[in-house]
C-alpha cells in the first residue's frame, strides 16, 4: 500500500459500492409505492385530513361500494364462481358456493368481508321494482367448527359477467335524499349520486 495514491483507493472503494453507483429506487418499492397510491384513490384506504360533511360521507361511502361491486364482478369472472351480496338493513358482505354448494362467508378476503354503515345509516334494495326485505344473518357454528345457516343472496354475480339486476339506495341519517347503485343483467353498473326519480 506504500506506493499507492491515496486518491486511487478513494476512487477504487467508490467504484466497488454497488448501492452508491445505483443510487435510486428498486422495482419493488416501486410497486409498493404504486400499489399504495391504487388503494388510496379506489376508497379502500380512507384518509381522513378533516371533517368532511354528512353528504360528503355518504357519497364516499356509494363511490366504495359502487368500486367494491365493480372489483366482485371481476373477481367472480378471474375465479370461475358466483360470489353473492347480502344485504341486512345497515351492513353487507359477500359469499361464495362452498364445497356442497352452500353458500359461505369469504373468510379470508378482508375486502369482502362483513362490512357496517355508520350509525343511523341504512340498505334499501330493490329489484324488479320490489323492494326486499334486509335479510338478518344468523350463523351457527356445526361440529366441525364451519358456519351454517347462511341465507342465500338476492345479489349474484356470475363468472359468465353477469350480474342479478338490482338499484341499492344508501341512506345516510339527516340527508333527505339517498345514493343510489344500479346493476345491470348485463354487468354494468352505475352510481347515481342521488336517487333516480321513480
Amino acid at each position: 500500500m506504500a506506493g499507492i495514491p491515496l486518491s486511487s483507493l478513494l476512487i477504487f472503494q467508490l467504484r466497488s459500492s454497488p448501492r452508491e453507483q445505483h443510487a435510486g429506487f428498486t422495482l419493488l418499492e416501486l410497486l409498493i409505492v404504486i400499489f399504495i397510491i391504487s388503494l388510496i384513490s379506489a376508497g379502500f384506504i380512507k384518509l381522513n385530513l378533516g371533517f368532511a360533511s354528512a353528504t360528503q360521507s355518504l357519497e364516499n361511502e356509494t363511490k366504495r361500494l359502487h368500486r367494491l361491486l365493480d372489483l366482485t364482478a371481476q373477481k367472480s369472472i378471474l375465479r370461475g364462481g358466483a360470489i353473492g351480496l347480502l344485504i341486512e338493513a345497515d351492513a353487507y358482505h359477500f359469499v361464495s358456493r362452498g364445497r356442497n354448494f352452500e353458500w359461505v362467508t369469504f373468510d379470508g378476503d378482508d375486502i369482502l368481508q362483513h362490512h357496517q354503515l355508520p350509525q343511523g345509516w341504512r340498505l334499501e334494495l330493490k329489484q324488479y321494482d320490489e323492494i326486499i326485505p334486509p335479510i338478518v344473518v344468523n350463523l351457527k357454528v356445526d361440529e366441525t367448527g364451519a358456519k351454517v345457516g347462511q341465507p342465500p343472496p338476492a345479489v349474484v354475480f356470475y363468472d359468465s359477467g353477469e350480474i342479478t339486476p338490482f338499484q341499492l339506495r344508501i341512506y345516510a341519517a339527516d340527508i333527505p335524499d339517498p345514493f343510489m347503485i344500479e346493476a345491470k343483467e348485463n354487468g354494468e353498473i352505475a352510481m347515481h349520486l342521488q336517487a333516480l326519480e321513480e
